[in-house]
């Protein structure tokens, strides 16, 4: 990202940087069953690249100890992030999705046992992800679930689209 304060812009470039991209939300949701591994994929489609500024997301945590599905609140999906564009993995290894997510853990309706805290307890901060996705590009989130019964998430990568000049010139030419 470009520090604005360190640089001398002209309104006139303000704008026209302006008018090349907008703010998005792209969702990537699955549910994994019960011990396993699933690659869930979010294509970043052809409008133009997506410089992702920060992610948030939530999972279930049941698991069945006993003879019901219980909530435990344990975070039993880990993931690995990668970027299609040159197979790119982009972290070290897989992460509990406790420790990548926010406001993370969200109870459902299938469980039998009701925990002490309030649904309403939950924080929320946006956890700082800087990435730029090229056009074209998946957002591949490959995730383990090391429970006994199926797990849902979904993450949320907050961003910029930045359209590419192809797109505006093809505009252009309709209008």
């Amino acid at each position: 990202m470009i520090n604005t304060f360190t640089k001398d812009l002209s309104a006139a470039e303000l704008f026209e940087r302006q008018s090349r991209q907008y703010s998005e939300v792209l969702v990537l949701s699955d549910t994994v069953p019960a011990n396993t591994t699933k690659l869930g994929k979010l294509n970043i489609s052809s409008l133009g690249h997506f410089l992702c500024q920060f992610i948030t997301g939530s999972f279930t945590s049941l698991n069945i100890p006993a003879a019901a599905i219980v909530d435990t609140g344990v975070s039993y999906l880990s993931g690995q992030l990668s970027d299609s564009a040159g197979n790119r993995k982009l972290f070290n290894d897989r992460i509990p999705l406790d420790l990548l997510l926010s406001p993370g853990h969200r109870r459902d309706a299938t469980s039998t046992t009701v925990l002490t805290d309030p649904a309403s307890n939950n924080l929320f901060y946006p956890i700082e992800f800087e990435y730029l996705f090229a056009s074209n590009a998946d957002i591949l989130f490959d995730v383990e679930n090391e429970s006994n019964t199926p797990n849902y998430y979904e993450i949320a990568f907050h961003g910029i689209r930045i359209i590419s000049d192809e797109v505006l010139t093809a505009a252009n030419e309709i209008v």
